[in-house]
């Protein structure tokens, strides 16, 4: 009977583990039926010169399509984690951060949020006129490398 509380703590490890990966599971789930829904919660400020780059001069005549998401935060993940436009559409990007902090980047079109807490969101919005596959990510710390990143393909 050595191996009582080993065999024990090995019960309880698989049962947490498990129950973590059923609830994860469901969560991803959840977050992928309502990531167009609106998202609520406080908006933080912009700093001065705001987080919002290619913006339209009143001088252009024809508005491009705008593409709208909303992608989450989600255990080290974003929720979706791909998106796709054409080139010369503008993408206006919600990003809803429920647990932690987190950000939002997109390097190539100098696209960036604050750091979030949680339950805060914020919106940035782009010309994308360039086209390729661009990696969107969190910065803080290791999440990036943790998964935390999406692409973000722009056909011609």
């Amino acid at each position: 009977m050595k191996n009582k509380p080993i065999i024990i703590f090995a019960v309880v490890l698989l049962l947490a583990l498990g129950s973590w990966y059923y609830f994860s599971q469901k969560s991803s789930t959840d977050s992928l039926e309502t990531t167009e829904t609106q998202v609520t919660g406080d908006t933080p400020s912009l700093p001065a010169g705001g987080m919002e780059t290619g913006e339209l001069s009143a001088s252009d005549t024809t508005a491009p399509e705008v593409k709208e998401f909303t992608i989450a935060s989600d255990h080290f993940s974003f929720v979706p984690n791909s998106m796709q436009v054409k080139k010369g559409d503008r993408v206006k990007i919600t990003f809803s951060n429920p647990a932690g902090t987190h950000d939002f980047k997109i390097d190539e079109f100098s696209v960036a949020t604050a750091k979030l807490s949680a339950g805060q969101n914020a919106t940035v919005e782009f010309v994308a006129d360039k086209a390729g596959a661009f990696e969107y990510y969190c910065s803080v710390g290791n999440h990036r490398a943790m998964g935390m990143w999406g692409t973000l393909v722009v056909t011609e």
